[in-house]
């Protein structure tokens, strides 16, 4: 059966808890014994391993079907009341009867009802009120959406009325006044019950003593005789003895309160010691998982932890990829097996159950079911077959898709597995897919990291080349030529021939380039008039000489800039946005005309580049490989990055491209500006 654990409060939902099941189911196997209950559970569409535990809640129509089959069977039309009288004496209602005890009196009882009725029905809403010393009235509202049935009306009866035999040792006595299903409103309830004998006996006493004590003190003032004084001390010994037992009553009922209040305090210790060890085997998966950088020392870990903290005989974790499943780490599998989940991974996630699981994403449980193997899970062909006593397969999930499975089964001889092993197991696979999910990002965060890091090397090593490129085909060259032209001349001087001037004149010209070479080469790594003249001049210089050098038409202008407010590492990563963004349309837009814009915008500084080229699919660039167009593409988008701001890029074949660098200034460089009409500055190239 499969089961997600949800508790809802819908006609539908899960209303009531197996508690009120395992009562009645007991009280029929005791009053009943030649009956088998396993038609009443085929017929209620349940397992018996549910009614067992204590954290499964069944449906309205569970439970319906439940109750009516096994009305039919006993032939018995007070049953339901008669089991819940039963509820006393029932194992399974210790902790409830407990509880009760604890409250002292059903008068404070039915005082705290409200607050505690869900621990067993979510079906009514329950709420009391004393109308005298032995009495009360209790009211049940059908929550919205349920369809509450007449059989649950008996039941309730007879629990309230074992109710006060746990205090006064007999029946309190119960009258259901209103009914919906007779049309009512709502169905109440009126309780009175006996007092207890401790209260009879003092209150005997006390009436003891208003009658006895004046004859008594009479007797022995009026009438001296023999006689009297024998009556006289006849009606102390009778107040002495009415107290002593009064006293006795109470001391036990006392007792009996301080017995069901520790064990009722025990059962919950028990209970937070087991919610506290289940929180430390998440704590210590966790902390298993933190410890490694690989998916499978994540399984290793859990599976690890696992086994040492809990009782279950084969554990195991799958990764689920591509609709293959992959044995990480197990435990309890033969050797035999473990080949087989190697060899079928491409078909054991075809079975109905494993599908169910890795595809509809339902936790499976299955127990009690006689002859039940791992067949029905990992395929026929699995080898090693063992019936099993419990079977729990539970989905992981990572980022909204499902990732691997977690089993836990148990063999035959072994505790069935309950719905507090399933809370745990589905907390578990919480916690592994959050572990994985952490190792993922871990190892993407370092490959990003290494890939940055490769990036940044492979820039400096071009600049590096493209610097020793033009100081061998320009500087280098042009100062070989010197030294030829020089050693020529010298040898003309030496001769006087009438052509030196013309060689000195061509020596000065190489001269001047190797001169412009060299600025070139300084003015590439370092623009000079950036720290002097600002952004907007150097930008304007390097469109003007881009212009003169490549024949492409540029318009830049600048709006609103208060360059003095600018810091430098700002300035110098917009204009090697420019730079970069300009050589890239030069190597591969071929574009004959591009307009730049750089505006201040409250609190942001825009820089728009737009060319006329051949334009690109801006989507086709994501994820390739880093390298010509796309590693200039890639640098302008990290120092936008590394500024805080944004790129973004507008392009399509044949229409051009756009680029768009946003950035935001901060308060503390930004002051107010003139309008954008007076600080234009219009560059036409």
């Amino acid at each position: 059966m499969v089961r997600s654990g949800e508790k809802t409060n819908s006609a539908t939902g899960a209303l009531y808890n197996s508690r009120l099941l395992k009562f009645c189911d007991n009280y029929a196997r005791e009053k009943y014994p030649q009956l088998r209950l396993d038609p009443v559970y085929q017929a209620a569409g349940i397992r018996k391993y549910e009614i067992d535990d204590p954290g499964h809640w069944f449906t309205q129509d569970q439970s319906d079907r439940y109750y009516f089959a096994l009305m039919d069977m006993c032939g018995n039309p007070e049953f339901a009341r008669e089991a819940g009288r039963y509820v006393i004496r029932s194992k399974e209602m210790w902790v409830v009867r407990q509880f009760i005890l604890g409250m002292v009196s059903p008068a404070a009882f039915f005082s705290t009802i409200e607050r505690h009725y869900t621990k067993v029905s979510r079906g009514v809403n329950a709420t009391a009120r004393l109308t005298g010393k032995e009495s009360a009235e209790m009211i049940c509202h059908p929550a919205p959406g349920t369809n509450t049935k007449a059989y649950q009306c008996e039941v309730c009866v007879g629990i309230l009325e074992a109710v006060g035999l746990l205090f006064t040792n007999a029946f309190a006595h119960v009258v259901h006044t209103e009914c919906v299903h007779e049309g009512g409103e709502a169905c109440r309830f009126e309780v009175t019950w006996s007092a207890a004998p401790s209260v009879v006996w003092r209150r005997m006493r006390n009436r003891a003593f208003v009658v006895g004590m004046p004859l008594t003190l009479g007797m022995v003032a009026l009438v001296r005789t023999l006689p009297s004084l024998l009556v006289s001390f006849g009606l102390l010994l009778i107040m002495a003895a009415l107290s002593f037992v009064a006293h006795h009553k109470r001391e036990e009922e006392l007792l009996n309160i301080i017995q069901a209040q520790g064990n009722y305090a025990g059962d919950l210790f028990e209970d937070d010691n087991i919610r506290n060890r289940h929180a430390l085997l998440i704590k210590s998966i966790s902390q298993e998982a933190a410890l490694t950088d690989s998916q499978d020392g994540v399984a290793k870990g859990v599976i690890t932890v696992m086994e040492r903290h809990l009782d279950y005989d084969r554990i195991a974790f799958f990764f689920y990829d591509d609709n293959r499943l992959r044995l990480a780490f197990h435990v309890g599998y033969t050797p035999f097996q473990v080949a087989h989940f190697k060899d079928a991974g491409e078909r054991v996630w075809k079975t109905e159950a494993m599908r169910r699981v890795l595809e509809n994403k339902e936790n499976l449980v299955i127990n009690g079911v006689k002859g039940y193997s791992e067949t029905s899970l990992f395929g026929p062909d699995f080898p090693d077959v063992q019936e099993l006593e419990g079977l729990l397969a539970v989905p992981v999930s990572m980022e909204g898709r499902i990732s691997g499975v977690l089993i836990a089964a148990n063999v035959p001889g072994k505790r069935a597995l309950t719905q507090g092993d399933l809370s745990l197991l589905i907390g578990v696979a919480t916690q592994v897919g959050l572990s994985i999910d952490n190792v993922v990002k871990r190892r993407e965060l370092a490959e990003g990291e290494l890939r940055y890091r490769k990036q940044v090397q492979k820039g400096l090593e071009d600049e590096r080349r493209r610097i020793a490129f033009d100081l061998h085909d320009h500087v280098a060259q042009d100062l070989g030529s010197l030294v030829i032209t020089a050693r020529m001349m010298q040898e003309k001087a030496a001769q006087k021939e009438e052509r030196l001037a013309d060689d000195l004149h061509a020596f000065v010209t190489v001269l001047k380039g190797a001169i412009d070479s060299v600025r070139n080469i300084a003015y590439d790594l370092q623009p000079p008039s950036l720290a002097q003249f600002g952004l907007v001049h150097t930008i304007q210089v390097y469109a003007t000489d881009y212009s003169d050098k490549h024949g492409v038409e540029v318009d830049f202008r600048a709006a609103g800039v208060q360059e003095s407010l600018l810091e430098y590492d700002t300035m110098i990563n917009f204009f090697r946005i420019v730079q970069e963004s300009l050589t890239n349309i030069f190597k591969h837009a071929y574009a004959d005309k591009v307009s730049i814009r750089l505006v201040f915008s409250h609190p942001n500084l825009i820089l728009r580049i737009r060319d006329n080229g051949k334009g690109f699919f801006p989507h086709a660039v994501e994820g390739v490989p880093v390298s010509g167009r796309h590693m200039g593409l890639r640098n302008m988008e990290e120092r936008a990055r590394l500024m805080k701001g944004a790129f973004r890029i507008y392009s399509s074949p044949g229409k051009g491209c756009e680029i768009v660098v946003e950035v935001p200034l901060g308060p503390e460089l930004v002051k107010e500006t003139g309008t954008e009409e007076d600080e234009v500055k219009k560059s036409p190239v």
